[in-house]
């Protein structure tokens, strides 16, 4: 009978350093210890760091404690607002297993994520609320959607996990992944501050032109949004569109009747 190995095992991989270009990031986590779970997970898999939207204030010694000291070893950030948390990254991607919306991202399995990063330049990968996952407006900021297979009698996966789930698909060794390689998308070729502004400009305009009758305007510019993702657009090209929209905004109030000076109410001089 072989004698049981007692020499320890090494393990000479490492994270495929395409996971440090990749931040995860918490949209208003619930409970602490889903934090600190997925702040251990970022660490185990070399991920470049954590950004957590919230409010919430938390103690550093419940974030050591439930990250079992990982708190201390990444980059760990809080924001009060997702574009904030936003602002440094070239790629953006969304965790959900909801694929109903007509007007969500494209939608991809987590298998195969690291050749879809785009070539340069950070990403973050943003996992939704304990509760209610990812809203329409975060799943907006996103140019895909990742999701991961799991059984239907419970679908939902605890936050912690799928971060790890993520992580470990990123920090997988090139020899390790399987399947034909995936084209990856271009970087974005505006700033993302740019293209949000863009979207907030669309709305108003639509808003006070009443466009399109009897719909709602930001239903209009999430479906324009979608056509213009793929157009990948540039920031002057940007900058031509939004001008497009104001001068149509002036033309709309130039056509609309003018008021007396009194308003509405002031009856006609005699």
């Amino acid at each position: 009978m072989s004698k049981p190995r007692t020499e320890p095992v090494t393990v000479d991989d490492q994270p495929a350093a395409i996971a440090s270009r990749v931040h995860a990031v918490l949209c208003n986590p619930q409970d602490v210890r889903n934090v600190g779970t997925a702040i251990r997970a970022v660490a185990n898999h070399g991920m470049g760091g954590l950004r957590v939207v919230t409010f919430d204030e938390y103690d550093p010694e419940d974030l050591f404690h439930f990250s079992s000291g990982g708190a201390d070893v990444i980059d760990l950030s809080f924001h009060r607002n997702l574009d904030d948390a936003l602002e440094p990254f070239t790629q953006v991607m969304g965790t959900s297993r909801r694929t109903r919306d007509d007007l969500a991202p494209p939608c991809w399995p987590a298998k195969g994520l690291a050749d879809r990063l785009t070539p340069e330049g950070p990403v973050a990968v943003l996992f939704g609320n304990e509760r209610t996952g990812l809203t329409v407006e975060e799943t907006d900021r996103c140019t895909a959607m990742v999701y991961m297979p799991t059984h239907s009698r419970k679908p939902s996966m605890n936050l912690g996990h799928a971060v790890a789930c993520i992580g470990y698909e990123l920090a997988r060794p090139v020899a390790e992944r399987v399947g034909p390689p995936v084209r990856p998308p271009e970087a974005l070729r505006a700033p993302r501050k740019a293209i949000e502004g863009f979207y907030s400009h669309v709305e108003q305009v639509a808003a006070h032109m009443g466009y399109p009758p009897g719909r709602n305007p930001e239903l209009f510019a999430r479906r324009l949004r979608r056509i213009l993702d793929r157009a990948n657009l540039s920031a002057h090209e940007f900058g031509m569109l939004a001008g497009i929209f104001s001068e149509l905004r002036r033309l709309h109030d130039d056509s609309q009747p003018s008021q007396p000076a009194g308003g509405a109410d002031t009856p006609p001089t005699p």
